[in-house]
């Protein structure tokens, strides 16, 4: 099992194109985003309800592709904009494990640091999603140089590991 054996995997069409498109064109279209020092004057969203919907359908799925059972904890949105950064990070204890769904717009390759420390670009088209160890595997995106980005994260904890705590995640 990939995941198991890397801390990541891919699954290609987890959604339909066109329905990642779709929720692209309903986080782009609001105006209610919060702007994180994170990224400087990008718009994210914390447990919006298009992503939480998303959030209960991918829990079978990601359980399936990690061999583990599963809580949910939250979902987060952003719409990246050019000259964004992600930074080379690993995740809070409630991003255990997390997917990473790729809504469309420009293409941006994710990277991660596998678990012998080699860099691993990961190109996802709209639809794809990306499953890893948040709080173990680094991963980052450079500089983007497109116009406009959008993914949605969905983060959950094992139910029997160390971070189930973190299970109602609430922080804001």
């Amino acid at each position: 099992m990939t995941f198991y054996k890397k801390g990541y995997d891919i699954i290609r069409n987890v959604i339909s194109e066109e329905e990642a498109y779709e929720i692209n064109e309903h986080l782009s279209n609001r105006t209610d985003g919060v702007l994180t020092a994170e990224i400087s004057g990008t718009p994210s969203f914390y447990n919006p309800e298009i992503a939480e919907k998303k959030h209960i359908e991918m829990l079978p799925v990601i359980e399936d592709h990690s061999g583990l059972e599963l809580f949910k904890t939250y979902a987060y949105a952003r719409v990246y904009k050019r000259g964004d950064i992600l930074k080379i990070h690993r995740d809070r204890p409630a991003c255990e494990v997390s997917m990473t769904l790729d809504l469309g717009g420009d293409p941006w390759s994710i990277w991660v640091l596998d678990r012998d420390e080699n860099p691993v670009e990961i190109k996802l088209n709209p639809g794809d999603a990306l499953i890893y160890r948040g709080c173990e595997i680094h991963h980052w995106r450079p500089k983007f140089e497109g116009e406009k980005h959008a993914q949605v994260f969905l983060h959950y904890v094992d139910k029997y590991g160390p971070c189930a705590w973190t299970k109602d995640d609430i922080k804001r």
